[in-house]
């Protein structure tokens, strides 16, 4: 029978140790802030559900990302007609293909004036899901980072035990 001994891990170099900690400090970051993005979206989007003005939004352009759903903007004009803004981000339920054309003009939708970048809610925009989404994002990535700082430091004192009983 044939049997091998493992082969006792190497330590970390320089450049590996720089790259797994600035990794460790990264993570985290982006995804506390990415998550933080989509919670805040999420909140505006059901305070302007509650008291946004209300009208129609007019699809202009879409714009189609990798995975086969598109993005749609245009201009909302409130039903009183004193509010008319362009360049609206449309946020709904609605699936819209690349293929498809565009939607007709939807009633009923609430425009968020506050926003960096004006966007128009539909009634059915699941403001609750972006909320969930990205808290659990924001928490992800810190548990991963400190499951890959705990690892790390294992595999470390491991390779330091194994070096020091090779010598």
């Amino acid at each position: 029978m044939n049997s091998t001994t493992p082969v006792p891990p190497k330590p970390m170099g320089c450049v590996s140790r720089v790259f797994v900690w600035t990794m460790i400090v990264l993570i985290p970051l982006f995804t506390v802030t990415i998550g933080l993005s989509f919670v805040a979206d999420g909140l505006s989007g059901r305070a302007t559900l509650a008291s946004g003005p209300v009208g129609t939004f007019t699809a202009t352009e879409k714009s189609c990302g990798g995975r086969g759903g598109c993005h749609l903007e245009g201009t909302f004009t409130s039903d009183d007609g004193t509010i008319t803004r362009q360049g609206v981000d449309l946020r709904d339920a609605m699936h819209v293909g690349s293929g498809d054309p565009l939607p007709p003009p939807i009633d009923g939708v609430r425009l968020d004036a506050d926003a960096r970048r004006p966007a128009a809610y539909t009634p059915d925009y699941s403001w609750g899901w972006a909320v969930v989404k990205g808290a659990g994002f924001a928490v992800v990535g810190p548990v991963m980072a400190i499951g890959l700082a705990v690892e790390t430091r294992r595999y470390q004192a491991r390779a330091r035990a194994a070096h020091g009983r090779a010598r």
